[in-house]
C-alpha cells in the first residue's frame, strides 16, 4: 500500500527506543519543556522535524530506494532524510547514536561521549543546529546505521492544530554498550518505563502525560510480548500501513475527542474503509481533565 507524503506540512520522525530488563521491555521517554512550541509538557518518544542540513549525512545499511520501500513512499530522497532525522533526533534527545565507523563497527559509549563533547558548546538556546551535528559526525567519519530503524507507523497532526507535522514512527534497540540519558537542552526529564507502567501513571493522572500518538503506541506495546524482539516484531507486523490523520471534534456527546479514521465519526471514514477494506470500529481519544484516554469498541 502506497503512503503519500504531505509536502505542505513539516515532516518529522520519532524513535521508540527499547531495552530488555528483568521487568520486561522498557522504552525511553522524554518530557518536553514547558516552553516547547509543540506539545509542551507532554511525555513523548525522542523525535523532531527534518532539517535542510540532513542531506549532509553519510549513511549505510539501507539505500534511499530501500528507505522509500519500507516507508511506502514514492520519493526516495524524502524517505532517506526521514531516516536521517530519526537518528539525529534520537541522539540529540537521548544521547544514543545509531552509527558505525569506517570498519562497520557500531559506535560505543566512548565514541558517543566524544561526539557529545564536540557539540557541548554548539547549542543555540534549546536547539542544536542540525548542520553542526552533521559536521561533528562527518569529522568523526561516522555513518548513520539506517538499517537499525524499524518503521511501523505514520501519523499526521489533526487539521485543528496550528502547527502540523507528518511524523514517521520507528522502533530501535538501545545498543548494549550505550546508555540513554537526559539532554536538558531538549527536555525537562527523561526515564525508562515499561509500557504497562507508563500507561498506569498516565491513567492515574500522574506526571506522565501522553498525547494520542504516544498513548496509542504504548497501548500497542502492552500486548506485544515479554521482550524487545517481540515488541518490535509486533509493531512492525504489516508494515507502516496507511497514514493516520485524526480528526478533532469538540462537540461529541462525551465531550472533546480526537477521532481515528476507522471510527464512523471521522469525516474521511468512508475513504479509509475503501482504502483498507476493514470494518468500522469505534476508536477515539476522549479528553478528560486535561488528558486523553482511548475508547475502542
Amino acid at each position: 500500500m502506497q503512503v503519500t507524503a504531505h509536502p505542505a506540512i513539516r515532516s518529522a520522525a520519532t524513535v521508540v527506543l527499547l531495552r530488555d530488563t528483568p521487568a520486561g521491555p522498557e522504552t525511553f521517554l522524554v518530557r518536553r519543556h514547558g516552553q516547547s512550541g509543540f506539545m509542551a509538557g507532554a511525555t513523548v518518544f525522542p523525535g523532531g522535524k527534518l532539517d535542510d542540513a540532513d542531506h549532509l549525512a553519510q549513511t549505510q545499511g539501507r539505500t534511499s530506494q530501500q528507505c522509500a520501500e519500507v516507508l511506502g513512499l514514492t520519493d526516495p530522497e524524502l524517505a532517506w532524510r526521514i531516516h536521517v532525522a530519526a537518528i539525529r533526533e534520537l541522539h540529540e534527545e537521548a544521547h544514543v547514536l545509531l552509527a558505525r565507523d569506517v570498519q562497520g563497527r557500531l559506535v560505543d559509549a566512548s565514541v558517543v561521549a566524544q561526539i557529545d563533547a564536540a557539540l557541548a558548546d554548539a547549542h543555540e538556546g534549546h536547539q542544536l543546529p542540525a548542520g553542526k551535528w552533521h559536521e561533528a559526525l562527518l569529522e568523526a567519519d561516522l555513518f548513520l546505521a539506517l538499517d537499525l530503524l524499524v518503521p511501523f507507523a505514520h501519523w499526521l497532526t489533526p487539521r485543528a492544530e496550528p502547527r502540523r507535522f507528518d511524523t514517521w514512527f520507528f522502533a530501535a534497540v538501545q545498543p548494549s554498550d550505550q546508555q540513554a540519558a537526559l539532554d536538558p537542552h531538549e527536555s525537562s526529564d527523561a526515564f525508562w518505563r515499561t509500557p504497562s507502567e507508563t500507561l498506569r501513571e498516565h491513567d492515574a493522572g500522574g506526571a506522565i502525560l501522553l498525547p494520542p500518538p504516544t498513548l496509542h503506541t504504548v497501548l500497542q506495546m502492552t500486548a506485544l510480548g515479554p521482550d524487545v524482539a517481540s515488541v518490535i516484531a509486533g509493531l512492525a507486523q504489516g508494515g507502516v500501513g496507511p497514514c493516520v490523520e485524526p480528526h478533532f471534534e469538540i462537540a461529541t456527546p462525551e465531550g472533546p475527542a480526537i477521532i481515528l479514521p476507522e471510527d464512523e465519526g471521522h469525516p474521511e471514514h468512508a475513504a479509509w474503509r475503501k482504502e483498507t477494506g476493514l470494518p468500522p470500529q469505534r476508536s477515539r481519544f476522549l479528553l478528560r481533565e486535561g488528558r486523553f484516554s482511548l475508547i475502542r469498541s
